[in-house]
């Protein structure tokens, strides 16, 4: 018998943790690293995805059984205790009372868990950046569309533009570098995509496609180059102002 006894406790003691594991509100790692949310989502983090939602849709299983089975206990209980109320049993109409106060206890505990079970994981949610940055992402799903190399054309020119408006962002004028960073993702992508959708499906229609593609993808590149150049600039005109502070003292300590 008591082998049967500690079998018993130990699944009731395993169940226990698996609903606790359950109802438990998920938490999922970010699936745009970049912040740029214009990325496919990796492999690994995707079925991480995937499993969390599994794990939640069990979660509200359990949520929904403990629910289940805590009405009907409360029912009877309800139901008997009513009938001693009536019969003018003071004891009966005590713990009815403190029975519905503990009813009411069971589903508030039973709203928060499904709510954090419901509620969006906060990794989840975009790193700040360039306000530009959304509309490119919605272009990005918008490229679904377009036939295999022009959509491969269009997500490299989506990426080139993100690239320029990350080493922009910090800019504090608007220079020409910029205005035209934040032209693409505003006005001439988007513009692009409209009149592309709207023109009939010719060869003339695809290179032209490709060509505008190419000269917003080129600017962007540049952009993005020049600025890696002036940062190496900056940081060669930073070394020889140190140079020039401390290495003549070196000198004269030296001698």
């Amino acid at each position: 018998m008591a082998p049967s006894v500690t079998t018993l406790l130990t699944v009731a003691r395993t169940g226990t943790r698996v609903a606790r594991f359950l109802i438990r509100p998920a938490v999922q790692g970010p699936l745009r690293p970049d912040g740029w949310g214009i990325d496919s989502v990796p492999p690994a983090l995707a079925l991480r995805r995937a499993g969390s939602r599994v794990r939640r849709a069990a979660g509200l299983g359990v949520l929904t059984v403990i629910g289940l089975l805590g009405l009907s206990i409360l029912t009877l209980c309800v139901v008997f205790l009513g009938i001693g109320l009536a019969s003018g049993s003071d004891s009966a109409g005590w713990v009815l009372g403190l029975v519905l106060l503990l009813g009411v206890a069971g589903a508030t505990w039973l709203v928060r868990r499904a709510r954090g079970l419901l509620r969006p994981d906060m990794a989840l949610e975009t790193v700040a950046g360039p306000a530009e940055l959304p509309t490119l992402s919605t272009l990005h799903r918008q490229a679904r569309v377009l036939p295999a190399p022009n959509r491969t054309a269009y997500r490299r020119t989506l990426a080139a533009t993100a690239d320029a408006l990350r080493v922009c962002d910090g800019d504090q004028t608007l220079g020409r570098d910029t205005f035209d960073a934040r032209q693409a993702a505003r006005e001439d992508l988007p513009a692009l995509m409209s009149a592309y959708r709207a023109a009939p499906a010719t060869p003339d229609t695809q290179r032209e496609f490709t060509r505008q593609l190419a000269l917003i993808e080129t600017r962007m590149h540049a952009i993005v180059r020049g600025r890696a150049a002036q940062q190496t600039r900056d940081l060669h005109a930073h070394g020889r102002y140190l140079e020039g502070k401390y290495g003549t003292e070196g000198d004269d300590t030296t001698r």
